[in-house]
């Protein structure tokens, strides 16, 4: 293809064809794949990248069809030039997703064409990530050295299981990232688990399901020289193990344990997270720790480990305690378990935190002074989440002008979640501050009577585009019991009319601002003139005669 124009020269340049081709849709791409060769190129490395669909990519095999039960199988067996035609689409393949829960998924027959009529062992030779959910043994195909990232669904622990991670060590030797889906109980297959993670010495990072941390495998990870990230997820294809498995949590460490380790998660107790942080060798220089305890914990607890938090991860940034949240109950909470000020002081050590969320089955015990004090304490902070959405909702002692103190001294501020009363704000100064970079302000479960005047006070306060969220973390089946539904309605609303209020203040701000400019500019004219008909009638009085 010829371009006469130099201006059109622009689309002979293959990376920023790469990019626009990147940004279009799959019909679009389809359709440059025809324009020209060097389009083409580009547009199938884009169309091929990456693959959600598995069956879109076999067709090109072989025809599939329908069989009686409802899978897709192969028409016929693909041949020698079927593979060939294949591998100009195999080797563009970066990322293969797969997910049997799928309308038709491919039957097992079909995966055993692919896996007798293949020609090359790495059917997808440049793939360096690979999602499986679905039959784990069906995955084993797609397997090669060069692939680096790993998740897999695991529903059943059976006989299959050992060879099977045997075969994902032998094939896959390089994986820097494992993540592993299941709802078994890690005690029912730790010793797989242990022997896995030992012959994958260039794991950076391991993510599992909540309750997988166990010592042994906390030991074992320990050995891992590159291992940077340990994490769980909370989503439900995640999975989740056995409370049980990490009540237990002993692990001895040698020397030289964690040497790359920045990035910790894990579910287990206040206290033992406290005697696990303070072991001779455990991990110092992390940056982000998240702890989610299997107990409903007492403040002291909290302060126990945020001392030693403070005293031994002076690097961290990011820091997250969440307690077990139980079911809701009328009984007022016991004296003592409410989360001060003091409980958390120990925290304030840590001058590197942009981070922290705290989450409590309890309102924390806060005033309009300790608002104060956090903020001016850690001015960087770039989140604040101070337990939202407690499950026991006694009425708050936080205002809406809890706000002020954060809007004041933490200019890089993005998200702040408080449990307040905003049921009221007639009495309520009018704020002289704006935050400058929230974006989600967290209302949880804070009790409101009325969106409009809410509306009009934070109108004044945040941001063009900040988002007002509430709602719960924990069972909402007791919101629903508890008659949440309506505040939630209010704060919908609230968020809902706050970016024509936010805009009508920024155009009242601008027209302010011209008018005080015009008064300005009106007031130096006047000076000036004034000026001069003093200097007038003094050069008058100057020149005068007088006969």
């Amino acid at each position: 293809m010829e371009y006469p124009l130099k201006t059109h020269r622009v689309l002979l340049i293959p990376e920023l064809l790469n990019i626009i081709f990147n940004h279009l849709d799959l019909p679009s791409n389809a359709a440059n794949a025809r324009v020209c060769r060097l389009w083409s190129d580009i547009s199938l490395d884009v169309l091929w990248k990456e693959v959600t669909k598995l069956k879109r990519l076999l067709q090109i095999l072989a025809p599939l069809d329908v069989d009686e039960t409802g899978e897709l199988k192969f028409q016929r067996l693909p041949e020698s030039a079927d593979w060939r035609r294949f591998e100009k689409y195999a080797k563009r393949v970066r990322k293969l997703t797969y997910h049997s829960s799928s309308r038709r998924n491919l039957s097992g027959s079909a995966f055993d064409v692919v896996a007798r009529t293949r020609t090359r062992l790495d059917i997808l030779p440049n793939m360096h990530t690979l999602i499986w959910s679905g039959p784990p043994s069906f995955s084993i195909i797609f397997m090669h050295s060069r692939v680096k990232f790993f998740s897999v669904a695991l529903d059943t622990n059976d006989e299959f299981l050992q060879p099977y991670f045997h075969d994902l060590v032998s094939r896959m030797p390089h994986l820097t990232t494992l993540n592993i889906q299941s709802s078994i109980p890690m005690r029912q297959i730790e010793p797989k688990m242990v022997e896995l993670l030992l012959a994958l010495p260039k794991l950076q990072k391991v993510v599992f399901p909540r309750f997988y941390f166990t010592t042994k495998i906390v030991e074992t990870l320990s050995t891992l020289e590159q291992l940077g990230t340990m994490e769980f997820q909370y989503d439900q294809e995640q999975g989740v193990g056995k409370p049980e498995d990490v009540q237990d949590f002993t692990p001895t460490l040698v020397e030289g344990a964690f040497p790359a380790l920045f990035d910790m998660s894990t579910n287990v107790r206040y206290n033992d997270a406290a005697r696990f942080l303070n072991l001779p060798y455990a991990p110092r220089n992390i940056t982000s720790l998240f702890i989610d305890s299997t107990d409903l914990e007492h403040p002291s607890a909290m302060y126990d480990v945020l001392s030693i938090i403070a005293e031994n991860c002076k690097s961290l940034k990011l820091l997250a305690l969440v307690s077990l949240r139980e079911s809701f109950d009328d009984d007022p909470p016991d004296e003592g378990m409410s989360i001060t000020l003091d409980t958390i002081k120990p925290a304030f050590k840590l001058q590197h935190l942009t981070s922290l969320d705290i989450t409590h089955q309890f309102p924390l015990l806060l005033d309009q002074k300790d608002m104060e004090t956090i903020a001016s304490t850690w001015p960087s902070m770039e989140s604040i989440l101070l337990n939202p959405d407690p499950v026991h909702l006694s009425e708050p002692d936080l205002t809406l002008e809890a706000l002020l103190p954060f809007a004041q001294h933490c200019p890089q501020l993005k998200q702040l979640g408080l449990y307040i009363d905003a049921t009221s704000c007639s009495n309520l100064a009018t704020p002289t501050v704006r935050f400058k970079a929230l974006s989600l302000l967290a209302m949880g479960v804070s009790p409101i009577a009325d969106d409009s005047p809410v509306s009009l006070y934070l109108s004044q306060l945040l941001p063009l585009g900040c988002i007002v969220g509430c709602g719960v973390t924990w069972d909402e089946a007791d919101a629903f019991r508890l008659n949440l539904s309506p505040r939630f309605t209010l704060w919908h609303t609230v968020d809902d009319l706050l970016p024509l209020l936010i805009k009508l203040r920024i155009e009242e701000r601008e027209r302010t601002k011209h008018m005080e400019h015009e008064l300005d500019d009106l007031r130096m004219r006047t000076k000036v003139i004034s000026g001069r008909e003093q200097l007038g009638a003094a050069k008058d009085v100057s020149t005068c005669i007088v006969a």
